[in-house]
């Protein structure tokens, strides 16, 4: 589908009803959060029992539990440990401390939506705010190669509307909820 015509389709979900599949159950500790320093910290599903995390200066993370209800972070992609340590609130606290700097979880607006590709195949976007804004400037992601849903790990559909910029992210065909096979 030309990205010009996902843009227009992401610009009229902003006004149009909702749609009736629900989104699958997310892990409530996936999310966009503010640090008291002011920078933004990402948390998505990764594989197994880990999270992962992700900041705009780029540097990246996994997070495995640890035994005391912690999580200790990696160096990147390496797996070498990188000394810092993360905690999670509960779903309701919204609440981290991320290498020893406390923060909140940012509130977004999401939109599921289904709409028709090429060849009339159903595929699943979500369209993403920031919270009680007016009109914002809106971003189309798509994503690689891979046969995962970008709808369950692309972290930029977080973070660019925790800085003030609305993100439409969508499943290719054949993965996550959108429909056809992957090729």
């Amino acid at each position: 589908m030309p990205t010009c015509r996902l843009a227009a389709l992401a610009v009229a979900l902003v006004f149009a009803a909702p749609i009736a599949a629900a989104a699958a159950p997310q892990d409530c500790r996936v999310g966009a959060y503010r640090l008291a320093d002011g920078a933004v910290v990402d948390i998505a599903p990764s594989d197994g029992a880990s999270l992962r995390w992700r900041r705009f200066d780029g540097t990246t993370g996994a997070l495995a539990p640890a035994s005391d209800g912690d999580w200790t972070s990696t160096l990147g992609w390496t797996g070498r440990p990188d000394a810092r340590t993360v905690r999670l609130g509960g779903c309701a606290s919204g609440a981290i401390r991320f290498g020893g700097t406390s923060g909140r979880r940012i509130a977004l607006e999401t939109k599921d939506a289904r709409f028709q590709g090429r060849g009339g195949v159903d595929l699943m976007g979500r369209l993403v705010l920031p919270k009680g804004r007016g009109p914002v400037a809106i971003v189309v992601l798509v994503h690689g190669s891979e046969n995962s849903s970008a709808r369950d790990t692309y972290f930029l559909q977080r973070l660019l509307p925790a800085e003030g910029v609305g993100v439409f992210v969508y499943d290719k065909r054949g993965t996550g909820g959108s429909a056809g096979q992957y090729t």
